[in-house]
């Protein structure tokens, strides 16, 4: 292997043994919603840009097409709002080179190997712009990860100039920015190459007989959770929750327990599609099945009717209607709005796991 992208050497760095098998024995990995999503994303608009198109009947008409032939059901509306946005629109620029290619030697070297990549979108001005489109929910620093680092490094040789990098969270219709420094374009540069030199040199001993799985090992924890291989990786023994006697028991026991939630998604797919395909499916006293599920779709009429009805029995119908969170969402209300009206913040707990940054 002499070629390596971000995305592979992130893969690696996260779980060595899925880096083996989606880049190594070329396995087929379950496409994920993250991921058809942001593929989608990046299609949309960089065929609007490419088109110069700003209307919002082709942002429409664009986020139906690419998601025909999806390997899983996306909603193109939601597509649809996240690529047309003043985020997107505010970066129509003349100059803008889209999706671009690069292809660098990561070292003078000779055999060196070498990163690749495509470039959501940059142009060059008195400071080379790049502009990264994402659609994660939670926002991060440009440096936070070494893509753009990686991108900076490679603009900088090419035109010789500074470079100002964007990414811009779609979902969130936010921006984040940094001008790269010299140390921060090294640092991407050095982090992709010691990786590419470790992964050349276990490849190596894989070619000579060594065991693949003691050189690339799998290292459950968050990135299951968005892994495709998560169903059929084993992590061996583990304690029993009752007996976890050090905290290194306890993250042990955690990565397993982030690894089976995604195993457990996948093996629900797996039988689901069955399911539809051949029917139901009994496990002793449990049936596996498609069925419907039944409830009440109330129209602004129906509610009206509903607490003209509670009044007639002289009761206060607003005791039995409170707005939910969802609809508050709707509203788009600061949260400080609701105290303001009267709404009172009450906690509850629950196990469960978050973002440890």
């Amino acid at each position: 292997m002499e070629v390596f992208s971000h995305s592979r050497l992130s893969k690696y760095e996260s779980c060595p043994a899925a880096f083996y098998r989606h880049y190594v024995l070329e396995a087929p990995e379950v496409p994920s919603e993250p991921l058809v999503l942001g593929k989608a994303c990046h299609t949309v608009i960089e065929t609007a840009m490419r088109l110069g198109q700003k209307d919002e009947n082709f942002f429409r008409l664009m986020s139906k097409a690419v998601l025909d032939t999806a390997p899983i059901p996306i909603e193109p509306e939601e597509v649809f709002s996240l690529t047309c946005n003043d985020s997107v629109l505010r970066e129509f620029h003349p100059g803008n080179k889209i999706e671009e290619h690069l292809l660098a030697s990561l070292s003078d070297e000779p055999f060196a190997p070498q990163v690749q990549g495509y470039i959501d979108l940059w142009r060059d001005e008195n400071c080379v712009q790049l502009v990264d489109w994402k659609t994660n929910r939670k926002a991060y620093t440009p440096t936070d990860t070494k893509q753009l680092g990686l991108y900076a490094w490679y603009l900088s040789k090419l035109t010789g100039k500074a470079v100002r990098g964007k990414l811009v969270f779609l979902r969130l219709n936010e921006a984040i920015e940094h001008q790269f420094s010299c140390r921060d374009m090294e640092d991407a540069r050095e982090w992709a190459l010691t990786l590419a030199l470790e992964i050349q040199k276990k490849l190596y001993k894989v070619s000579k007989g060594e065991d693949c799985q003691g050189l690339f090992p799998a290292t459950p924890g968050d990135p299951c959770r968005y892994c495709g291989f998560a169903f059929e990786c084993v992590n061996g023994e583990l304690p029993v929750p009752g007996e976890i006697k050090s905290y290194d028991e306890a993250v042990k026991l955690g990565a397993e327990v982030l690894r089976l939630e995604a195993a457990l998604n996948q093996m629900k797919g797996y039988l689901k599609g069955y399911v539809e395909a051949c029917g139901p499916v009994v496990v002793g006293g449990r049936k596996f099945l498609i069925a419907p599920t039944n409830y009440w779709d109330w129209s602004s009429e129906a509610v009206q009717a509903v607490i003209k009805k509670i009044e007639e029995g002289k009761k206060d119908p607003y005791s039995f209607l409170k707005p939910d969170s969802y609809q508050m969402k709707k509203l788009k209300w600061d949260e400080k709005y609701y105290e303001i009206l009267g709404a009172v913040r009450k906690t509850k707990y629950a196990f469960k796991h978050v973002s440890a940054n």
